[in-house]
């Protein structure tokens, strides 16, 4: 609307320049008695005409001023909206209970309580008021009201304390165990993580969790279904957006192969893949938009899953929720590419199929959760605690799994090509079909309980891990690259592609650069031949 005033305000002006012009010109001849001039002889419809258009400035700025009222009126009938909302999400009222008194009778009391309908009402006024606002006023008061949800989210759903469970934290076997203790360790762990996922305990004890207040459970769910153009209002905040705006977590990159068959990745398709996501993930770094901030909320049995009215899944993309208490919560097919969950507790948690693509999950405790067919992929998982998890065909090709403990987790079927496992836990897991090409084991921890049942390990890369007590193949064995650091189970011979000494980390021939060597032309490759010592 101010756009097409603006133009019509040059057009009339110059008309009424030009106009101005010829008015003067006639008083002039009217005042020095010109002949035949046409105010002289009489024509008064071009006076009219004169004094019509001269009026027409008056006319444009008394529209303008009714739409810059209209305007104003309009500003303030969405903040009284919005202060009329956030009056009625405190709304309480006053219950009548019985209390018992000495004597063991009943004594009547009242206490006041929040008033949930009231406040259900606030909240769908306030999704109204972010629709309206990004249909009509390019998104003006939207992230306004997201943070007034998400401030309500995290302080009332702390009214109640997180619950947590009885049984303790999961200590690992440390690194030089007796037999004795071996054997003692292995029935502990058989104890809490059962032989199905749900007989762990973890699992079980999610499920006995209480859910959320019905008012905190409706905001997670209306931040959660926020339409794409309402993203798009976010990307550019506090600025509204253009037509070319676009919210970087709606954007993908070029992923492997879903079904890559017996065909290895080779080294070159592993950087193209790694390559890809970085440039992806650059894009989320140098996001300066809104974000939705949940921080350490209590969110213990929340249903987070709640569909978009188009049928597609809930979008937490990017969203803060460091140290939040998702334990027990329904995350199912959730949108959570980039978000920041470091050391938040999701024990006993559905992730299944949520997207967690450069996800933030440093120190993140997900025991005996299921993130089956989760999208993982480049996800910084550093001490992650999964152990017991439900892993089984989740996507982590190229995640950092640095000292993360994944101790009797299911992970068959998972495909962690290029991930990172320095000083991973692995004892007991299932690694059966896992696909593992190009992966790094430094240090990583397995047992006789870790099953590597048809594991692809093609290209992996082996060092400082003692596998003698693996069930590993020697066909496994034969793909992957080593060095003399790897102890491998009696009976399976050392490959000839493997150095018979211990690579340095940080000089040449670097353990990498010869892993790299391998990669790129297996069959041309010879391993470099010990230094001698200085003489």
């Amino acid at each position: 609307m101010a756009g097409w005033l603006t133009a019509l305000a040059w057009v009339l002006g110059a008309a009424w320049l030009w106009l101005l012009a010829g008015t003067l010109l006639a008083l002039w001849q009217v005042f020095n008695r010109v002949e035949d001039s046409p105010l002289t002889t009489g024509s008064l419809g071009l006076g009219a005409l004169i004094a019509a258009f001269l009026g027409a400035p008056f006319v444009i700025y008394g529209t303008w001023l009714k739409h810059h009222t209209n305007r104003l009126e309009q500003e303030g009938h969405m903040t009284d909206r919005i202060t009329k909302a956030v009056e009625q999400l405190g709304a309480e009222k006053v219950e009548k209970v019985y209390t018992m008194d000495e004597s063991g009778k009943p004594v009547p009391a009242e206490r006041t309580v929040p008033n949930i309908e009231v406040r259900i009402g606030a909240i769908l006024s306030l999704e109204r008021i972010a629709q309206d606002s990004t249909t009509h006023d390019k998104g003006r008061d939207h992230v306004r009201v997201m943070e007034i949800l998400c401030a309500y989210i995290r302080e009332n759903s702390n009214a109640r304390k997180p619950v947590d469970h009885d049984f303790g934290e999961w200590e690992p076997l440390k690194y030089d165990p007796t037999e004795k203790e071996r054997a003692e360790h292995i029935r502990k762990r058989q104890d809490r993580f059962g032989d199905k996922f749900n007989d762990g305990k973890a699992r079980q004890w999610a499920q006995t969790l209480p859910k959320p207040r019905a008012d905190v459970q409706l905001a997670l769910t209306v931040i959660g279904r926020r339409s794409a153009d309402q993203r798009r209002v976010e990307a550019t905040w506090p600025a509204p957006p253009t037509k070319d705006t676009i919210w970087p977590f709606d954007t993908d990159f070029k992923r492997p192969p879903d079904e890559p068959g017996d065909t290895p990745l080779g080294a070159a398709a592993l950087d193209t893949f790694r390559a890809g996501v970085e440039t992806w993930g650059e894009s989320l770094r140098n996001y300066r938009g809104y974000r939705l901030d949940l921080r350490g909320a209590n969110l213990q049995g929340a249903d987070m899953a709640a569909k978009q009215p188009d049928g597609s899944d809930a979008v937490f993309s990017g969203a803060f929720l460091t140290r939040a208490r998702l334990d027990g919560a329904n995350l199912r097919g959730v949108r959570m590419e980039g978000a920041s969950l470091s050391q938040a507790r999701m024990e006993g948690a559905n992730l299944a199929f949520s997207r967690l693509e450069k996800a933030n999950l440093t120190r993140a405790r997900m025991e005996g959760a299921d993130l089956g067919n989760a999208r993982m992929e480049r996800a910084n998982l550093w001490e992650a605690r999964m152990e017991g998890a439900h892993l089984g065909e989740a996507r982590m090709e190229g995640a950092d799994l640095d000292q993360a403990r994944m101790e009797g987790a299911n992970l068959w079927g998972a495909r962690m090509k290029g991930a990172f496992l320095f000083e991973a836990r692995m004892e007991g897991a299932r690694l059966g079909e896992a696909r593992m090409e190009g992966a790094f084991l430094l240090w990583a921890q397995m047992d006789q309980n870790t099953s590597l049942n048809a594991t692809t390990l093609r290209g992996a890369a082996l060092k400082d891990v003692d596998y003698r007590a693996v069930a590993i193949s020697e066909a496994q064995v034969n793909s992957t690259f080593g060095d003399a650091s790897v102890k491998l189970p009696e009976g399976i011979p050392r490959p000839d592609h493997w150095p018979d000494w211990q690579l340095p980390a940080d000089y040449e021939p670097a353990y990498e650069t010869e892993w790299q060597k391998w990669q790129s032309d297996p069959d041309a490759y010879h391993p470099p031949p010990k230094p001698n010592p200085d003489p």
